[in-house]
């Protein structure tokens, strides 16, 4: 009887979620909760599972030895350090941490302020890349405008992109990048050789640097020419990118797969 109970109430759940689900969904993530229609969309607050622990209650970090907190280069070099190749027990290959980086730029990003930087991560004594002493200077997180202002109003941070698995990694989080990123028919730009598109007016490497092409994140800071992707840190690492290119080619697939089954599609269609 209440396996039958529970099995109804599943089956009239779905019935009311597929009645007043979006047809497609909004590329901001905005309305996915019709009662609290900015829960998860691109720029909302962050939410938070652990109690907030600044210095003053509100906004200062808990940086130093008042605090009793160890030193961030030290735990650092703790972490990464070791002297050989050490294979992973469960014999788990490079796509596993590069796939959990690429879902992680699908769920957050916190952008940091270049007017808050911390100058008091000093360098151990026994450091093996910079010299010992001196100061490790890191830009603060981003703070959400009118945070921070007191104990009621502590400091908080805002989500660049959707706190949904949506693909936004893929198409971006505001209309600009994800029309920006849209090819012909439905499909989604690449690059010869079925890349992801350069920063050109043309997509192609060699093409003239497109001045209105989205924003995406350099910390190297010499590239004048990079890829475009759904998410500005698309180019930190060869692996990142390749798992753009593969989800922007099965984009592309799909869509040359529907358009052999309904040839009437239109490219919005095609496209959602």
């Amino acid at each position: 009887m209440l396996r039958s109970i529970s099995v109804a109430v599943g089956m009239l759940c779905l019935l009311v979620t597929t009645t007043y689900a979006q047809e497609t969904r909004t590329i901001d993530g905005a309305l996915n909760n019709r009662s609290n229609p900015e829960w998860g969309a691109s720029h909302s607050m962050l939410s938070y599972w652990t109690k907030l622990d600044y210095a003053d209650g509100f906004s200062e970090p808990k940086l130093g030895e008042e605090f009793n907190r160890p030193n961030p280069r030290k735990i650092s070099n703790d972490i990464f350090a070791q002297n050989s190749v050490i294979p992973d027990e469960l014999a788990l290959s490079d796509f596993l941490w590069a796939f959990g980086q690429f879902i992680d730029h699908d769920i957050t990003l916190v952008e940091n302020t270049p007017t808050e930087v911390l100058s008091n991560i000093i360098v151990p004594d026994d450091d093996n890349r910079f010299a010992p002493g001196t100061v490790l200077h890191m830009s603060r997180s981003e703070i959400a405008l009118g945070t921070g202002t007191g104990i009621d109003n502590p400091r908080r941070h805002l989500n660049r992109i959707t706190a949904f698995l949506d693909g936004s990694a893929v198409y971006g989080s505001d209309i600009e990048r994800a029309t920006w990123l849209r090819g012909e028919n439905g499909k989604l730009k690449v690059s010869p050789g079925n890349l992801l598109p350069w920063n050109t007016t043309d997509g192609d490497f060699n093409g003239r640097i497109d001045t209105d092409a989205p924003f995406m994140a350099d910390d190297t800071r010499v590239l004048t020419k990079f890829y475009i992707a759904g998410d500005i840190r698309a180019n930190e690492n060869p692996l990142l990118i390749a798992f753009h290119t593969l989800f922007v080619r099965e984009h592309n697939r799909l869509v040359d797969l529907y358009t052999a089954e309904d040839p009437t599609l239109t490219g919005d269609e095609l496209y959602e």
